[in-house]
């Protein structure tokens, strides 16, 4: 008994010493790290001394030549503040009818109910649990296994006659019981303890009794000594799953980002599209009033051409109106769909009317602090140096199976036997008759071409994902300058286009003005008031456009940074269930 004790303790302590990872491979991982992060300073150092830059729109020379009366007077009669209380007309639903139901909401909670009901955000929830799932069955793979199994033979041999029928056996019944528990360690290696009954009958037998008991107690121990050797190797995929699963959860953090970011660019499009419904239907009503006065002065001074060509701007105008109709009723159903309210469903014709009106107002920008801050926060840099340890893990893996195969395989079994069962164990309890078995196998593939084929796949691998990696973080890079010159210039196109707008008010004015003072309605006249209508509603509408796309580009700066989430007082663990 001693002598099995000392080789299963030699056994186990040399497992224990193959338990242990790999400290220089982690201490390498852990200075590429530092060193990619150390690079992506180049970004930074380069506008270390740049400071935080305020945005501002060019002085307008228009905008000089107006008192702050005339500014609030043509403010009056365009512009975003003229349709504060004006009420939309959107024509008929896929019902024909007009009295269209509305529900309305701010930014806010379409924001919350798109990060709650987003049916793609949904879909990228579930995929961190199958994850968990994956990282279970990698490690169940070391879970312990019983086993049991129960063999009955009986073996009748044909005999020719003999004098001695005790020496001629003809008979054999044997039933074998087997108890057993196996476990797989993470060194690579397997132990099994196993318990063996059997029960013996032979006729003609040369013993003293037909019936009789063996017993055996068996403690094995397999272990791989170089290739499989070690928990760097067989808890490689544990490694890969748990990567895997937060990989899945910076792809979560990224689409909660895209969605709430494409939650508001829907939301200032459908205020786009109803402001610039509310401005055609002005026009129209411009248009209209215009060509009632030219039909009442028929008998005067307005001629059949003169009339007939209202009336063709007329009806142009009310097709821009039932366009601009259907744009905010497919916007709706747009920011529907995002939303994925329950109780508003995108086969709803439900219209809904944004509260929240789009901010004019300047903020400050920091090239270098959205570089910092980007370089920390965005999913795509935290995947990509999950990806670069995954590569490292696989590389590992890979130079392992460049060694030989050298197993080393060791055995103790304690006997017993007896005309009962419980004899036959008892037996074997008192060790005193022992089997030991050790063995080993060596294998070496000449050339060994494969193997070092796939290391160098890995290392390859491993190098493609560091340069991904400085591909990621130059892109981050990129996108963020791009972001934060999208702002400034958006921001300066309001100035330019609310400063167009007012010019193209003070000119139909004017005209209005001339033709109070008693102007003849020709032709000509009326031609000029009706474009200068018309080009005021162009201008409206693009001054309301320059408006959204400021917003909008406040929202993908934030994106860029990877920092929208935090803006809008979302909680990332909270609604990723992290």
């Amino acid at each position: 008994m001693r002598h099995g004790t000392i080789i299963t303790t030699a056994l186990l302590g040399a497992m224990t010493l193959s338990a242990c990872n790999s400290p220089m491979d982690r201490s390498m991982e852990s200075e590429l790290h530092q060193r990619l992060l150390a690079t992506n300073a180049r970004y930074t150092d380069r506008i270390a001394d740049a400071k935080p830059v305020q945005v501002s729109r060019p002085v307008s020379t228009v905008e000089q030549k107006l008192s702050t009366e005339q500014r609030n007077e043509l403010d009056n009669m365009s512009g975003p503040t003229a349709y504060i209380s004006a009420q939309a007309d959107y024509g008929p639903d896929l019902f024909d009818t007009t009295n269209t139901p509305t529900v309305s909401m701010n930014l806010q909670r379409v924001i919350q109910s798109t990060v709650e009901n987003n049916l793609t955000l949904q879909i990228a929830r579930l995929v961190p649990s199958v994850d968990d799932t994956l990282i279970t069955q990698a490690q169940a793979v070391f879970d312990a296994t019983f086993y049991a199994s129960v063999d009955y033979q009986k073996v009748d041999n044909a005999q020719p006659p003999t004098s001695s029928l005790a020496l001629s056996p003809n008979q054999t019944t044997t039933t074998t019981t087997t108890l057993g528990l196996r476990k797989t360690l993470t060194t690579g290696g397997t132990v099994a303890i196993q318990q063996e009954i059997v029960s013996n009958y032979r006729s003609s037998s040369w013993y003293s009794t037909d019936n009789w008991y063996t017993s055996g107690l068996l403690l094995n121990i397999q272990q791989p000594l170089l290739r499989n050797f070690g928990t760097d190797v067989n808890m490689a995929q544990i490694e890969l799953n748990v990567s895997s699963r937060k990989q899945s959860i910076e792809d979560l953090r990224s689409q909660l980002l895209a969605a709430v970011h494409n939650a508001e660019s829907a939301y200032w499009a459908l205020v786009l599209a109803r402001q610039n419904l509310l401005i055609q239907e002005r026009l129209l009503e411009r248009t209209i009033k215009d060509r009632d006065q030219i039909e009442k002065r028929s008998v005067l001074d307005a001629s059949p051409a003169t009339i007939t060509e209202a009336n063709s701007f007329v009806e142009e105008r009310r097709a821009d109106v039932i366009r601009a109709q259907n744009t905010v009723r497919a916007a709706s159903d747009a920011l529907k769909q995002l939303v994925n309210d329950p109780n508003l469903p995108v086969s709803d014709e439900t219209l809904i009317v944004p509260l929240d009106s789009p901010v004019d107002a300047p903020m400050q920008v920091s090239l270098l602090d959205a570089i910092s801050i980007a370089l920390q926060n965005r999913p795509e840099l935290r995947k990509a140096l999950l990806e670069i340890d995954d590569a490292a893990v696989r590389q590992r893996v890979a130079d392992n199976q460049r060694l030989p195969v050298l197993n080393l395989s060791a055995s103790v079994r304690f006997n017993g036997v007896g005309e009962s069962m419980p004899d036959a164990v008892d037996t074997a309890g008192e060790a005193k008759l022992i089997d030991y078995l050790i063995s080993g196998q060596f294998e070496a593939p000449l050339g060994n071409r494969a193997a070092e084929a796939l290391f160098e796949q890995r290392k390859i691998e491993r190098r493609a994902s560091v340069i991904n990696y400085q591909n990621q973080a130059q892109s981050v890079v990129l996108q963020i300058k791009n972001a934060q010159r999208d702002l400034i210039t958006a921001y300066r196109v309001i100035g330019a286009e609310q400063a167009s707008r007012r010019a193209a008010a003070e000119n139909l004015r004017a005209l209005e003005a001339q033709e109070e003072a008693g102007a003849a309605l020709s032709p000509e006249f009326l031609d000029l008031k009706l474009r200068r209508q018309e080009a005021l509603a162009n201008a409206e509408a693009r001054e309301i456009q320059a408006v959204v796309d400021y917003n909008i580009a406040i929202s993908a700066y934030y994106q860029a940074m990877g920092t929208l989430l935090q803006r809008n007082g979302i909680n990332f663990n909270d609604v990723s269930g992290k």
